[in-house]
């Protein structure tokens, strides 16, 4: 394993036109968003331009002039293969991003995300029931004790990962909240921890690339294979990082979400009581859920070519960073944007991204959210103990490292 190089703080470029690292940001990062649209659309930094607005973080995400390139945002988010660090499915650019982007999709269909529900079901419901009874009327950890392993084991039952790696996946989850971070951001033992994870996750995925090749399944590990061993569509490698790939991005994905999604609930009655009332639109509330407090809070992009964005010229090679927290709580395009509205209608939101990049993991993260809030509040009366829980300390993908409750089954 090489050696971790991490920058000194005057080494640090001044990234963004905040301090995401600011614990008080990091607990409510909307209202320096509110803050820094009001004052320009678009902000020029050290490393090149921050996009506040929905409107201009939409066209730069349908502007084929900027992709993921070799940037800051894919060098730290290689995947370690035997043939060295290799770029990941979420960070490739067309054409290689096309081809492997449409048999990854198949894995994600709203039919085969659907038929996995009574499963995640099942595995809410005892996750719940083994809290109440390991501490009864006691505090219990959201957090480590149901979204992170709900997440986790519903995405390995959809892959069919052995259940003997449940729990060291279960670790990754926790111990890769910031990876997709930039590495100067990350202490040494962060960055480690994301290594780790990463070399993990390769792993389990050759292990199951070698059963699947005895043993071939209907699943995606096997899809891809298949594709692989009939042409010369896929490599051995891309087998590897697009599955390693998908877990990465499965792990994390669902468990923030839904982290994010019951405390936005638990503090506000009202829009829980709606939630539980209106199982038919459950679909339009948990868009407003992602919209209200989203995860993934930005993206990187790379400049392929000269171009402009909203009266900047960005020269070929220069950085661009999408806020996505910021565009849905734009007042342009949401009204009163800073309040969760269940009823609401209008632009789909940007809490996984939009276009060709749009998040793999984000039908998985939503149904499992969606699953998990259905037990979680109809079975249970989970009452917070406190209204801002810490976070995993993120940049891009926020989510609360610990959620303490009561929980109390109904009836």
């Amino acid at each position: 394993m090489s050696e971790i190089s991490v920058l000194s703080e005057s080494e640090k470029p001044k990234v963004l036109p905040y301090d995401p690292l600011n614990p008080e940001f990091l607990a409510n990062p909307y209202g320096n968003y509110a803050r820094l649209r009001e004052e320009a659309a678009v902000h020029r930094t050290d490393a090149g331009l921050a996009v506040m607005t929905y409107g201009l973080v939409n066209k730069v995400l349908r502007d084929n002039r900027f992709g993921h390139g070799d940037g800051l945002g894919a060098q730290d988010a290689k995947i370690p293969t035997p043939e060295g660090p290799r770029d990941a499915l979420m960070l490739m650019d067309p054409p290689d991003h096309t081809r492997l982007r449409a048999l990854v999709n198949r894995a994600f269909t709203h039919r085969v995300v659907q038929r996995l529900r009574p499963a995640v079901e099942k595995i809410a419901v005892e996750l719940l029931i083994t809290a109440v009874e390991k501490h009864g009327d006691g505090p219990v950890d959201l957090s480590s004790e149901f979204c992170r392993p709900l997440g986790v084991r519903s995405v390995n039952h959809l892959v069919g990962v052995p259940e003997e790696y449940t729990e060291r996946c279960v670790n990754f989850g926790r111990d890769g909240g910031r990876g997709l971070d930039p590495g100067f951001t990350l202490t040494p033992e962060e960055e480690q921890q994301r290594v780790n994870v990463r070399h993990g996750a390769v792993e389990i995925t050759l292990e199951m690339i070698a059963d699947r090749r005895a043993n071939p399944r209907e699943d995606i590990v096997s899809d891809l294979i298949r594709v692989e061993e009939a042409g010369d569509r896929l490599t051995e490698n891309e087998v590897l990082t697009t599955v390693a790939n998908l877990f990465l991005a499965g792990w994390a994905a669902p468990q923030a979400t839904l982290g994010l999604s019951v405390v936005a609930l638990l503090n506000h009655p009202e829009q829980q009581a709606y939630y539980l009332a209106h199982p038919e639109h459950a679909d339009r509330s948990m868009d407003e859920l992602v919209r209200y407090d989203s995860t993934v809070q930005l993206a990187e992009r790379l400049a392929l070519e000269d171009a402009e964005v909203g009266g900047f010229e960005v020269k070929a090679g220069e950085e661009v960073y999408l806020m996505f927290g910021s565009a849905n709580r734009d007042p342009e395009v949401y009204e009163n944007p800073d309040t969760l509205d269940l009823t609401r209608v209008g632009q789909r939101n940007m809490g996984f991204g939009h276009g060709i990049h749009y998040c793999v993991a984000a039908p998985v993260a939503k149904m499992v959210s969606e699953v998990g809030l259905n037990v979680l509040l109809g079975q249970f009366r989970p009452e917070l103990l406190t209204p801002a829980p810490p976070t995993n300390g993120a940049i891009t993908q926020r989510s609360y490292s610990e959620i303490p409750v009561t929980l109390h089954p109904v009836g």
